[in-house]
């Protein structure tokens, strides 16, 4: 990780995300940008923290709109700032479906299509030798691939396996982008952070709730042990592998013999040609 380097953090008020921020602030970072959905949940999160000589800056980005992500991306390469990481760490799981303002299940374009969208937009700006660092999931393993994916997201909507495909959908799209970035030195790995105990594991059923913080919250992992991979995964000389707390491993080469692997990046290539 580079010493004075300039970091933006997706997300960055969720339990990971703020243990990324904290983490990047004890390593030295030069600055660290919050792109978050909520500007003044940023902002009073930014003035509880011991930022020491790490600047912080909260920038408003949702990614359930992608004229949010585009005006994002925009305002970072307007202003010439060189960025030396992205962490893609925001993401949601809800349990009930929704459809965003540009006709996706929320999830699916959460977690998938905006953030993809986002880091394609930003790779201008990303410095040569930087890093991206995608948040997947163990769910991924629950899904597979579906060329009627948006269709199913919606008439098929299962909380898990919406969830598990919109990461499966991300890491092929990692995977792709490994390859693409190597010439310009620039690494992009996944980061698993396993069960860590954050709003994203509510289920939003009062019974169900009550038991998960009773029996299943003290057991599971802390945000700040769920933000170590992603810390690791922008540290590590390495490109296209998966980082856990056990280590690391490379993307499963079985990704690239699948007949629809190819179909995420596809989709975000189609989207970058709408505008």
């Amino acid at each position: 990780m580079k010493d004075g380097g300039v970091y933006i953090v997706t997300g960055a008020t969720g339990g990971i995300g703020r243990a990324i921020t904290e983490g990047l602030v004890r390593k030295g970072a030069g600055k660290v940008i919050l792109a978050c959905r909520n500007l003044r949940k940023a902002e009073d999160l930014i003035a509880s923290l011991s930022a020491g000589n790490t600047m912080l800056e909260a920038m408003e980005l949702d990614l359930e709109s992608m004229d949010s992500v585009r005006q994002f991306s925009s305002a970072i390469r307007a202003r010439g700032i060189s960025v030396d990481g992205l962490f893609n760490n925001a993401g949601t799981m809800p349990g009930e479906m929704r459809i965003t303002a540009d006709g996706y299940e929320s999830a699916t374009q959460t977690n998938w299509l905006a953030t993809a969208l986002l880091t394609q937009l930003l790779l201008p700006a990303i410095a040569d030798g930087g890093g991206i660092v995608f948040t997947t999931s163990m769910t991924r393993r629950i899904a597979r691939l579906r060329s009627d994916w948006r269709q199913r997201a919606v008439n098929h909507h299962h909380r898990f396996t919406t969830y598990g495909r919109s990461k499966l959908m991300l890491t092929h799209f990692a995977l792709d982008l490994a390859d693409k970035l190597g010439i310009r030195g620039i690494r992009v790995n996944c980061s698993d952070p396993g069960i860590v105990d954050s709003a994203i594991i509510t289920m939003g059923n009062k019974i169900i709730d009550y038991l998960s913080d009773r029996l299943f919250r003290p057991v599971i992992s802390t945000p700040a042990q769920g933000a170590a991979p992603a810390l690791a995964a922008m540290e590590a000389n390495v490109t296209g592998a998966i980082f856990t707390s056990r280590g690391h491993l490379p993307i499963p080469s079985a990704y690239l013999r699948q007949r629809l692997h190819r179909l995420p990046t596809t989709v975000i290539d189609n989207l970058l040609n709408e505008h």
